[in-house]
C-alpha cells in the first residue's frame, strides 16, 4: 500500500488589519495604534502545533517581526522554519521590481537578524504573484531564495497563476532557481478550488476539507494548508469592508480550531525546507 504524501502546513504570521482590500483597510500610519491580537492568535497555533508535534513553515510579515521579535525566536526554538512575507503586505503589482527586490532584501534581512540563520523561503501578500509581474521569480533568486509559495492556481482578486503542476516544481531563471511551492486546489464538480486555507478552509465543512486532502493523497500530492494568527481569535476586531470581503474574513471563524485538529491529527507534515531537502535527496 503506498504511503499518503507528507503534507506542509504554513503560516502567514501577520495581524488582523493586514489583509488586501480596496476600502477599510487601515493604512500603515495607523498600524501602531490599532490593538494587536497576532501574538496570542500565533502562539495558541504554536501550541496548537506542539501538541500534534506538527512543524510548520511560518512565513512572518517584516512589520509583525520587527515589533515582536520574540515571535520569530520562539517560533525558532520550536522547530519551525522562519520565512518571509515581505514587509508591509503590498501587493507585488503594485510595486516596481526596484520596490520588490528592496523589500525582499529588507524582510529577510530583518529575519536573518533576529533568528541568526538564512532566509530562504517567501510567500506574497495575498498569494499576489500573477502574470503581471514576470521579473518576481527572478527577483527572488537574485535576493538570495530558493523556495516560494506564492502560486494560487486559480483565478482571485489580487492573485492566479495558471499552472497544471500541483506538486512542488522548480522554476528555473538566469538568477538561478526556485522551487515553488504552490498553494493545493482540487476538483470539484468539474472545477478547481482551493479547501485548505483562509476563507477556503473556514467556509467548507471539516469533512469536505478533509475528503478532499484525501482525493490529493491518493494521486500522490501533497496537501498544503495555509492558517493567520487572527483565525484563532474569533473575536478579532472587525474592519468596515464591503459585503463580500467582510463574509470572506469573517465566516466561520469559530469553527477553526476544530478543523485544524482534525487536519493535523492526520498523516505527516513537512516544513517546505523540510520538502525541499527530500525532493534533492529523492
Amino acid at each position: 500500500m503506498n504511503k499518503d504524501p507528507k503534507s506542509i502546513f504554513t503560516i502567514d504570521v501577520e495581524d488582523y488589519y493586514h489583509i488586501v482590500s480596496d476600502r477599510g483597510v487601515p493604512p500603515i500610519s495607523e498600524w501602531d495604534s490599532l490593538p494587536s491580537i497576532v501574538e496570542s492568535g500565533f502562539l495558541k497555533l504554536l501550541d496548537l502545533l506542539d501538541v500534534y508535534e506538527v512543524k510548520a513553515t511560518c512565513f512572518f510579515l517584516g512589520y509583525i517581526a520587527k515589533k515582536y521579535p520574540y515571535l520569530v525566536k520562539e517560533a525558532r526554538t520550536r522547530g519551525h522554519e522562519i520565512a518571509s512575507h515581505g514587509m508591509f503586505h503590498r501587493v507585488i503589482a503594485q510595486m516596481s521590481r526596484e520596490e520588490f527586490t528592496t523589500d525582499l532584501h529588507n524582510s529577510k534581512s530583518l529575519l536573518e537578524d533576529i533568528c541568526s540563520e538564512e532566509i530562504t523561503t517567501f510567500r506574497s501578500p495575498s498569494f499576489s504573484v500573477t502574470d503581471a509581474t514576470p521579473w518576481f521569480f527572478e527577483s527572488l533568486a537574485e535576493t538570495g531564495y530558493i523556495a516560494d509559495s506564492s502560486v494560487f492556481p486559480v483565478k482571485r482578486d489580487y492573485g492566479g497563476y495558471q499552472i497544471e503542476q500541483k506538486k512542488p516544481y522548480w522554476i528555473k531563471t538566469d538568477k538561478g532557481n526556485i522551487c515553488e511551492f504552490p498553494i493545493s486546489v482540487a476538483s470539484l464538480l468539474g472545477k478547481e478550488l482551493c479547501f485548505f486555507g483562509g476563507g477556503y478552509l473556514r467556509f467548507f465543512p471539516k469533512w469536505v476539507i478533509l475528503y478532499m486532502h484525501k482525493k490529493l493523497a491518493n494521486k500522490g500530492i501533497p496537501t498544503l494548508y495555509y492558517i493567520h494568527p487572527r483565525e484563532m481569535e474569533p473575536q478579532h476586531p472587525r474592519l468596515k469592508l464591503n459585503k463580500k470581503s467582510y463574509f470572506k474574513c469573517y465566516v466561520n471563524l469559530k469553527t477553526v480550531k476544530s478543523k485544524l485538529e482534525a487536519i493535523l491529527s492526520r498523516g505527516e507534515f513537512v516544513t517546505c525546507q523540510q520538502y525541499l531537502e527530500e525532493m534533492k535527496d529523492s
